[in-house]
């Protein structure tokens, strides 16, 4: 008999409930029971993030929504099943179900039947942290020699997470392309608002979709995810521009083709081959709903440069991008545009002016040659509603010298840890970046929160920079004591020590007071808010 994985009924997405708890489910429970679920969890952040892409096209596929009415339908439903659009799911799911088979002889679920005739390789290629061949990489040690098995719902979750993060570099060739970019969700850090449920935050993240009306632009009347296309992949694809946004969500980044078998009287994936894709010709800042981008400032201040997408960093975290994350528009930023369509339904009046959710943003980084992981990454930012619709110039300002004060003051610490090094040619039990960076996100999210509620109450914002300045000096002073009592200090190294340490607080003091200075300029004034 041949094998047969059903997506739709058989538990392979990896989610947790409400009290926490692990769990899988299948696409139809994902959305009926969304209401039970806290969030999809994957095995590494870029797993979850293309999980939750390919969970949002089908949401789309079946809801919609068309307009903000029929969203509002869907967020007033205790559970989408409850919702005027609610049996939409089993109509679409019927039509549909031969697509979402795993090993479906004629169409399996985002493979290329065609890759049939090329002998399959270990299954490792198809996990990341799994080395293949002689390659080692950052994670594990495994090589294409060991013999791997993963079970049909494992299969199934690195399949979805191929397409979307696989690196790029030389692969199997169907003939003769052997060069692959990287998968396109490597190129930015992927942006999710997440709600107090599973079900809040599909929809927070469900903009509006009408391929007819042409919404969200890019799409087109033909979009459709990848599993709807009438035909099998070809295994020798041109570059083409996306249908759509459900066409991007589910980008056909690679031909695969999984190879099963039984063991011991169950179904195991036992090899796979993996071959190059489709390329995306367009650029992402005119497509990707998921990323933010900014531009750099020239010598006259004017935007100079493409806009560039907002990627995650090792120690300095996300928070940093707060502005470019959260704040509308203008010529040297664009936010995810899932942000565009939150601010939108508070204007409407769909969600209150005083809702603070999570934007998780999920990014895996490659080498220089973008063919190996070096790491991936889950960070998270406080999204107050009440500076999504902060349009006064002036918001941008304070987060971004409220981002000033942090960077200046960890280019002080890095320049005083340089200087020790060079005097001494030691190297301190203490990394200042370690004990610097990390400890920033509290605060500054306490900053952003504190921000929101001035804004929202039209208030001047000077106890929110205030506190951030008192938050990022204690642990910066914090950080170069420990430095300086890890680092050898006898004789005249105890006198040095002493000396940089000195000249550190000096400027650590000009520029928090510089900070306040420059944000006094920009705050609220009393006589406004009366």
């Amino acid at each position: 008999m041949a094998a047969s994985f059903d997506l739709v009924t058989q538990p392979w997405l990896p989610v947790v409930d409400l009290q926490g708890r692990p769990a899988e489910v299948g696409l139809a429970d994902v959305l009926t029971r969304a209401h039970e679920l806290r969030r999809i969890a994957g095995e590494t952040p870029p797993m979850t993030a293309a999980l939750y892409r390919l969970v949002l096209a089908l949401a789309h596929r079946v809801y919609g929504p068309k307009d903000h009415d029929e969203w509002a339908e869907l967020w007033k439903a205790e559970k989408l099943a409850d919702a005027p659009a609610g049996e939409r799911l089993w109509d679409y799911l019927k039509e549909h179900s031969a697509a979402f088979d795993l090993f479906h002889p004629e169409r399996p679920f985002l493979q290329c039947p065609a890759l049939a005739e090329i002998p399959p390789a270990s299954v490792a290629k198809l996990v990341p942290y799994r080395a293949t061949g002689n390659n080692v990489t950052l994670f594990d040690h495994t090589t294409a020699q060991d013999r791997i098995m993963l079970s049909p719902a494992e299969a199934a979750r690195w399949l979805v997470t191929v397409q979307a993060y696989d690196t790029g570099g030389l692969k199997t060739p169907y003939r003769n392309d052997k060069s692959s970019r990287p998968a396109p969700c490597n190129t930015f850090g992927c942006a999710l608002v997440e709600g107090a449920t599973l079900k809040e935050t599909l929809l927070l993240n469900l903009v509006v979709y009408d391929p007819e009306a042409e919404e969200p632009e890019p799409t087109t009347p033909d979009d459709r995810p990848a599993w709807e296309d009438p035909k099998p992949p070809d295994p020798e694809p041109h570059p083409r521009p996306p249908l759509g946004w459900t066409d991007l969500l589910t980008w056909p980044s690679r031909r695969v083709l999984l190879s099963s078998r039984e063991d011991s009287g169950r179904t195991v994936v036992d090899g796979v081959v993996l071959t190059p894709g489709t390329r995306l010709e367009k650029d992402l800042v005119d497509i990707e709903l998921m990323a933010a981008f900014r531009r750099r400032a020239g010598r006259k201040g004017e935007p100079e440069g493409p806009f560039l997408p907002v990627l995650l960093e090792e120690h300095r975290g996300v928070w940093r991008h707060a502005a470019e994350l959260l704040l509308p528009g203008d010529s040297f930023r664009q936010r995810p545009r899932t942000l565009d369509h939150l601010a939108e339904l508070v204007k409407a009046e769909l969600l209150p002016k005083n809702a603070v959710y999570t934007l998780r943003v999920f990014g895996q980084r490659l080498d220089d040659k973008g063919g190996a992981v070096q790491s991936w990454r889950e960070e998270s930012v406080p999204a107050p509603v009440a500076l999504l619709r902060a349009e006064e110039p002036r918001i941008g300002y304070l987060i971004g010298y409220a981002v000033q004060l942090a960077d200046e003051i960890g280019d002080s610490l890095r320049r005083m840890q340089r200087a020790y090094r060079q005097d001494f040619k030691a190297k301190p039990s203490v990394e200042l970046e370690v004990a610097y960076w990390p400890r920033l996100p509290g605060p500054f999210g306490d900053f952003l929160r504190a921000l929101a509620d001035a804004v929202r109450e039209e208030r001047p914002e000077h106890d929110a920079f205030d506190r951030w300045a008192r938050a990022v000096e204690y642990i910066a002073r914090e950080a170069a004591d420990r430095w300086a009592e890890g680092s050898p200090c006898q004789g005249r190294r105890l006198l040095t020590i002493g000396e940089h340490l000195d000249a550190f607080y000096r400027l650590l003091s000009y520029l928090v007071k510089r900070f306040q200075a420059l944000a006094a300029k920009h705050v609220r004034r009393d006589e406004e808010a009366a």
